[in-house]
């Protein structure tokens, strides 16, 4: 079946002392804004904004070539919605998959967490949120080390079933002792922090210990204040664990438009419509090169860095089976694309794990994420591009 589109625009707490607090949000301009209400795209033609609507088909036609398997598409232009595009079965209300562009949120709250002066930087010791790890060879590790994917720690990021039994992510994802973090923590460490970039779902889940230690409220909480609701998220959920923990390092589910929020955020600084809900410095910093890896910031991937064919400021976050928000400052241009997902109709709860309910690959053909046949960013992103006439 042809995809059908919605909307298409075709043309026609514990925290630091209260005198920090107050200063940070007086200097950030977080916790007041010019208006609170909810923010909502514009909605315009492709040619309102400089595109060409015939050559941005060329996207529509890729992505929902079948065996990829796509929900849904959202192209975002300075603001406005040009081209909104979903599966016959699915559409503008259904909820995607984030998998690992979760790890990209949860980078957006700890930035959240130092504005408001909850965290003291990135520079902060990993044992004032693990005391646990004091006198020991990963007391030298900081905050800065785990965001960048350079902590240290052994951990093997293989998807592989037939190498489950030597794949970290499996384990935790398979784990049924009601704890994921309990995986990560006494994993050996194999390289001084900082030295090391190696792509690890583990390191991002530290970041769960993290964010509550310094906050006093689960990851999944203090993102509903702080991060959905000031978006103006429509519907919006976290997998958490049997203890409560937050799966910071994957499993967001909300519709591809509130996806498309998040891209917009960041290409907008850190505002939304007239409201600030991150700082600038955080948005520059956490899309700027690492110390150890150029393609990769503060959970963010920066593909123009690496990726062949794409815009060179392009970054994304992107996730398991297919899941993408790509932001291109240059192009003023946000586009989300969400894999086909059926979820768990129950809580988000990891119950006894979270293979369970929130399957990857196609494996439960009725539930969870199925990966695309093949896909290219450049192929995806060609028309789109093209599509733009008069850049700026």
């Amino acid at each position: 079946m042809s995809p059908i589109s919605v909307s298409l625009r075709a043309p026609h707490r514990p925290l630091r002392a209260l005198v920090l607090v107050t200063a940070t949000l007086a200097a950030t301009g977080l916790g007041s804004c010019a208006s609170d209400s909810r923010f909502e795209f514009a909605e315009g033609t492709p040619e309102d904004v400089g595109m060409d609507s015939a050559v941005l088909e060329g996207a529509r036609t890729y992505a929902f070539t079948e065996g990829r398997n796509t929900q849904g598409v959202v192209v975002v232009r300075r603001g406005t919605i040009v081209a909104e595009w979903y599966d016959p079965r699915r559409d503008a209300s259904s909820r995607g998959a984030s998998w690992s562009m979760a790890k990209s949120f949860t980078s957006a709250l700890v930035g959240i967490a130092i504005d408001r002066g909850e965290i003291p930087s990135v520079d902060e010791p990993m044992t004032t949120y693990i005391p646990e790890w004091e006198g020991t060879d990963k007391e030298g590790m900081r905050l800065r080390d785990v965001l960048e994917m350079a902590s240290g720690l052994e951990w093997n990021e293989d998807y592989n079933p037939a190498e489950a039994s030597g794949s970290d992510i499996i384990e935790m994802v398979l784990d049924s002792s009601g704890s994921l973090l309990s995986v990560v923590l006494d994993n050996p460490v194999t390289a001084p922090p900082g030295t090391r970039f190696n792509y690890s779902s583990g390191d991002t889940m530290l970041l769960s210990r993290v964010i509550a230690v310094a906050t006093g409220m689960p990851a999944g909480d203090y993102a509903r204040e702080h991060l959905f609701e000031p978006m103006g998220v429509s519907d919006g959920a976290w997998w958490r664990d049997l203890s409560g923990d937050t799966l910071t390092f994957c499993c967001v589910d909300m519709p591809s438009r509130d996806f498309a929020r998040f891209g917009q955020l960041f290409l907008d600084g850190g505002r939304l419509g007239g409201r600030r809900i991150l700082s600038e410095e955080w948005v520059t910093e956490s899309t700027s090169p690492s110390r150890s890896y150029e393609g990769y910031g503060y959970q963010w991937w920066l593909e123009g860095n690496t990726q062949p064919g794409v815009p060179e400021d392009m970054y994304a976050a992107i996730g398991h089976d297919g899941q993408y928000i790509y932001v291109i400052p240059s192009l003023e241009l946000v586009v989300v694309r969400n894999g086909w997902y059926a979820p768990y109709l129950g809580d988000t709860v990891a119950d006894p794990s979270l293979f369970g309910r929130y399957p990857s690959d196609g494996i439960i053909p009725s539930r969870g994420t199925r990966p695309p046949s093949d896909w290219s960013d450049a192929e995806f992103l060609a028309p789109i591009v093209a599509s733009i006439t008069n850049a700026p």
